[in-house]
């Protein structure tokens, strides 16, 4: 059985607020010729190059041009991206700061990520006790080693965590498979298949702040 809650991971876009602004794979699109050939590759480019880089450099952004066939000089440089909370985040994060230390980790590209991580920062002043986006820690959810090594730094072992989020297969198995407990914000009309032998660890529920009940029931076990 899982021990008492040690700390608390959150996922940040439709889980504590929204992003304001065009996504970096948008507006790759809207500069390739592959958009309406091949358009997975633009969030795939996102993922395996963008989420995981700690600095964008000339090497790294000739690489996305290569791969999606956008010339060098019309790779963006501003990105414009912003952060919106919901109206319940700072009280859900209130209480559950009251069970257990809270940080974020959250898929980001490193294009606009330091935008949004500054964003976050001010709207959740005192209320996160770190932000971990994916492109400071070299890797991007569902890995489960994110939760690992954040669970590392913080002093306690991956099965005192506690993550919620709302991506079924980033938040929900990225977690479980880590090894620890997840609560899932499950948006309406999407699914539920949590794996196989999840049990008790993974728990559904559709508003942040039903999520605090659940994490307060695990500590108290």
């Amino acid at each position: 059985m899982a021990g008492k809650v040690q700390l608390i991971t959150v996922d940040i876009g439709r889980t504590l607020g929204t992003f304001t602004g065009t996504s970096t794979a948008e507006r790759l699109r809207a500069l390739s010729p592959l958009a309406d050939i091949a358009p997975h590759r633009f969030a795939e480019t996102v993922r395996c190059l963008l989420h995981r880089a700690p600095e964008l450099t000339s090497e790294l952004v000739s690489q996305v041009c290569r791969r999606l066939l956008i010339p060098f000089t019309e790779f963006p440089t501003r990105w414009d991206r912003g952060y919106l909370p919901y109206p319940h985040a700072a009280r859900a994060l209130d209480e559950l700061a009251r069970i257990a230390p809270v940080v974020a980790l959250s898929n980001m590209a490193v294009t606009g990520g330091p935008e949004r991580v500054s964003a976050v920062r001010r709207a959740h002043l005192g209320e996160l006790a770190a932000i971990y986006p994916s492109f400071q820690l070299g890797g991007a959810k569902p890995e489960p080693w994110l939760w690992q090594a954040i669970a590392g730094r913080h002093g306690t072992e991956v099965e005192g965590v506690v993550h919620i989020g709302d991506r079924l297969d980033a938040d929900v198995y990225g977690a479980l498979y880590a090894g620890a407990r997840v609560v899932h914000i499950r948006h309406s009309g999407e699914a539920t298949v949590y794996p196989k032998g999840s049990g008790d660890k993974v728990f559904t529920v559709f508003d942040l702040l039903d999520a605090v009940p659940v994490v307060q029931a695990w500590s108290d076990r």
